[in-house]
C-alpha cells in the first residue's frame, strides 16, 4: 500500500498542483501591487517606537498560548517552533509602537515583507485547503491577537478578513480571528487618542497590550459569522506522496 493510499485526504479539496500554486500566487501579486500603490495613495505609514506613552494604563491585553497538543511528527514539531520563532520576530518589531490619534496602523507597513534574512522560519500556512510550510507562518496568531486586544480597548477595526477555513483554531471558530497575508490581507486599526502596543513572547504565551489615556467606547462591530469549517490536511503529515509539495 502506497502513502497516498495509507493516508487518504481528510477532505474534499482538490489536490493543490503546480499550476494552481502559479495561479496563486499571480493574483497574489496583483493584489500586493494594487495594495502598494494605494498605500502610497492613501498615505498609509510605519509609527516610531517611543515611550511618551509607556506611562499611560494597559486599557486592554489578550494572551494566548504558543504551542497547543502533542507534536503528531517531527515535522510537524518543527512548523510549530517555526512559528514560535516567527512570533518572537515579529513581536520585537511591533512592541513599543505608538500611534498618533486619528492614524492608521497597518500590520504590514511595520513588519514589511517576510524573509528569511530578518530571521523568519517555515511554519504553517492555510492555502488551497491544506496548511502548508511558508517562511513567516503563523503570524496570523499575532494579528489574531491584536484585533481581539484592539477589540477589548475600542479600537476602531478599520480592515479585519477571516480565515476561509474556521478549522485552523478556536478563535476562527467563534469569528474572531484575523488572518493576514503578505501585503494585501492586512489588519488595520486606529482610534480617536493615542495608543501604545506592547507585544511579548514568554517561553509558553504570546501577549499583547494596549495603553491609552481611556478605555474607548465600543465602535460599530460587523456581525461574527465564521467561515465554513472543513477537515483540512497539514504538509507535515497528510502523507500523500503524489503532491508536488510532499517532500
Amino acid at each position: 500500500m502506497n502513502a497516498a493510499a495509507a493516508h487518504p485526504p481528510l477532505h474534499a479539496h482538490p489536490e493543490p498542483t503546480r499550476w494552481s500554486a502559479l495561479l496563486f500566487l499571480a493574483k497574489a501579486k496583483a493584489h500586493q501591487l494594487r495594495r502598494g500603490i494605494k498605500n502610497q495613495h492613501d498615505g498609509i505609514r510605519t509609527h516610531a517606537k517611543t515611550h511618551a506613552l509607556a506611562g499611560l494604563p494597559v486599557v486592554a491585553q489578550w494572551q494566548s498560548d504558543l504551542r497547543r497538543g502533542e507534536y503528531t511528527s517531527a515535522r510537524e514539531k518543527e512548523l510549530q517552533e517555526g512559528k514560535v520563532q516567527n512570533l518572537r520576530v515579529a513581536s520585537s518589531m511591533l512592541n513599543g509602537v505608538e500611534v498618533p490619534a486619528g492614524e492608521v496602523w497597518s500590520f504590514w507597513m511595520h513588519l514589511g515583507r517576510i524573509t528569511r534574512r530578518k530571521g523568519y522560519a517555515e511554519g504553517r500556512e492555510l492555502r488551497e485547503g491544506c496548511l502548508i510550510p511558508q517562511i513567516g507562518g503563523g503570524l496570523c496568531q499575532l494579528s489574531g491577537a491584536i484585533y481581539n486586544a484592539s477589540l477589548e480597548a475600542g479600537l476602531e477595526i478599520v480592515e479585519r478578513h477571516a480565515h476561509t477555513n474556521s478549522s485552523v483554531g478556536s478563535l476562527a471558530r467563534i469569528g474572531r480571528d484575523a488572518t493576514v497575508f503578505w501585503n494585501y490581507v492586512d489588519l488595520r486599526v486606529r482610534a480617536r487618542l493615542p495608543w501604545r502596543m506592547e507585544v511579548a513572547v514568554t517561553d509558553t504565551q504570546l501577549r499583547v497590550r494596549i495603553r491609552c489615556s481611556e478605555k474607548l467606547p465600543p465602535g460599530p462591530i460587523a456581525p461574527a459569522t465564521p467561515s465554513p469549517a472543513t477537515p483540512l490536511n497539514s504538509c507535515a503529515t497528510c502523507g500523500v506522496g503524489s503532491c508536488f509539495r510532499s517532500k
